[in-house]
């Protein structure tokens, strides 16, 4: 399958799962797909409401980026091997949802975070891992809290779900792991915005202590299709 085109803005945000999802599956922009970038919303957006990101196949169109995950995933074989390995899947990316509304709570989106916003999100809040979730601490389920419950349900293969990459494998490493290089952001673009949680060296500190989930988006990050698409992709506009 030839996708046509992928409208969005010329950055990273809702598209870079689909890219690299393409990209695990060997398929690259100028050879398998058109990587549709623009600075106006272009026509042909009825798929998402005549809003971006569309992915259009032929004279068809999907919107809403979980649409566009999940349709990339599942024709590119990256949505486990059964329905009850897809479901998997998808639950762990609706818990990492979670996570970034939980993230958005203490650091509102566009915000630099502060000294004392990483210190609540990284070192601070609820730290039950195991049986029924304390609801005293439902205010304060942070970074840890997160982690550590995802980490109880992945798998034990090196991967998410299974025993290959999927799509949980691909957001979790979107949401954990990706980051931007110098030569990806333009002089004036602000270090926090280049990692996640604004902050790379903590991040990867905290991943440290939870070996599944570092297995997991260490699966993706040493792909290496997912190396010659990130080698590639040039200067993000966010």
């Amino acid at each position: 399958m030839v996708y046509q085109l992928q409208q969005y803005w010329n950055g990273r945000g809702l598209m870079e799962i689909p890219r690299l999802l393409l990209a695990i599956a060997g398929k690259f922009p100028g050879d398998d797909y058109t990587d549709g970038r623009f600075s106006e919303p272009p026509a042909g957006l009825e798929g998402n409401l005549g809003r971006m990101p569309v992915v259009a196949v032929g004279d068809e169109s999907v919107g809403q980026s979980m649409a566009i995950c999940y349709y990339l995933a599942a024709e590119n074989n990256l949505l486990g091997t059964s329905n009850l390995e897809t479901a998997k899947i998808l639950s762990i990316g609706e818990h990492l949802r979670e996570l970034l509304t939980a993230f958005r709570s203490i650091v509102p989106h566009g915000t630099e975070p502060t000294s004392e916003n990483l210190e609540k999100w990284f070192e601070q809040g609820a730290t039950d891992s195991t049986g029924p979730a304390d609801r005293a601490g439902h205010s304060t389920r942070f970074l840890t809290w997160w982690l550590g419950r995802i980490e109880a349900v992945l798998g034990s293969e090196g991967f998410a779900v299974g025993n290959k990459l999927s799509l949980a494998d691909v957001q979790l490493f979107f949401v954990l792991g990706e980051y931007l290089r110098e030569d990806e952001a333009a002089a004036d673009f602000p270090q926090w915005k280049r990692e996640p949680f604004g902050s790379k060296a903590r991040t990867d500190a905290i991943l440290a202590k939870f070996p599944k989930v570092k297995a997991s988006v260490d699966s993706v990050a040493n792909n290496a299709n997912v190396q010659k698409w990130r080698a590639a992709r040039g200067v993000q506009g966010f």
